[in-house]
């Protein structure tokens, strides 16, 4: 079975009518693993023709408000749609969300229940949380490993490999990611953090004093394009992008850096695993 990526949101925490915040959706081996859970991601699955009930494993690349604010609406709308088991992946602080939504939604999750559903799905869900680089001890047949990267809260990187095929996603990173770079060695498709595409005309408030801090947390195409130069990568796909963002100026960008194949993508996009061979990376 091939395996592809469903970008299921490329923005950022801007609102963007034709882009949602981070969600992706991985196909690999016959598992579907969704990796990051924006608002509205569920939704963004039903119109991508995937099943939510059907995902039965989600790794959060970091906790911050545009990763990971649809999963209240993943954990309950999957659940009742028949989901009967989940393994949940994150930083420390990823059982307490987990937990705190729970509680919120306490009566929501008895009325269902009282109507005949399981506690299954919902009362036994595995969450793991991760401290520290490397393997990752999840029950998949699949190989995950996982790197730090340099965000302003924890943030992970994470590296899926299965049968010679391997896809990195990066979530939100700045430079220096030689971290990232050794994560995704040789790897078929690195997802990679673009933010920083946009900032003149930006009229929001203190918007300099937001700039500044954007470099200091996230990559600009160029910066992206290195990273899957140095990894030898065969696909880079950039996402994480501001309103007004130019796709041909981000293409052109991240083209100069890496020969590699380079994808800008669109919400819904499905991108496969590319069988070519890189040369003159």
């Amino acid at each position: 079975m091939s395996t592809s990526v469903v970008m299921l949101g490329t923005g950022s925490p801007r609102l963007n009518k034709e882009r949602m915040a981070s969600a992706h959706l991985l196909s690999m081996g016959g598992m579907s693993i969704l990796v990051d859970c924006a608002e509205g991601t569920t939704m963004q699955l039903v119109k991508a023709n995937i099943p939510p009930q059907d995902i039965k494993h989600v790794f959060f690349t970091h906790l911050h408000a545009d990763h990971m604010l649809g999963y209240a609406n993943f954990l309950i709308s999957s659940w009742v749609e028949g989901r009967r088991e989940l393994t949940v992946v994150g930083p420390v602080g990823t059982k307490k969300m987990h937990d705190m939504l729970v509680e919120m939604l306490e009566d929501d999750i008895n009325y269902r229940m009282s109507l005949g559903r399981p506690d299954t799905g919902i009362r036994d869900v595995k969450v793991i949380e991760i401290e520290r680089e490397g393997r990752v001890n999840v029950e998949l047949p699949i190989d995950v490993h996982c790197a730090k990267m340099v965000h302003n809260v924890p943030t992970f990187a994470y590296r899926f490999d299965k049968e010679g095929d391997s896809v990195v996603f990066g979530g939100d990173t700045a430079p220096p990611t030689d971290p990232l770079a050794k994560l995704a060695e040789g790897a078929g498709m690195l997802i990679h953090d673009a933010c920083l595409t946009f900032m003149e005309d930006d009229k929001t408030p203190n918007s300099s004093k937001i700039w500044d801090n954007l470099q200091k947390e996230h990559c600009t195409p160029a910066q992206a394009a290195e990273t899957a130069k140095k990894a030898k990568v065969k696909q880079l796909v950039l996402t994480h992008f501001l309103p007004k963002m130019n796709p041909e100026n981000v293409q052109e960008e991240a083209t100069e850096v890496f020969k590699g194949e380079v994808i800008v993508p669109n919400d819904l996009d499905v991108i496969k695993l590319s069988t070519k061979t890189l040369t003159n990376s």
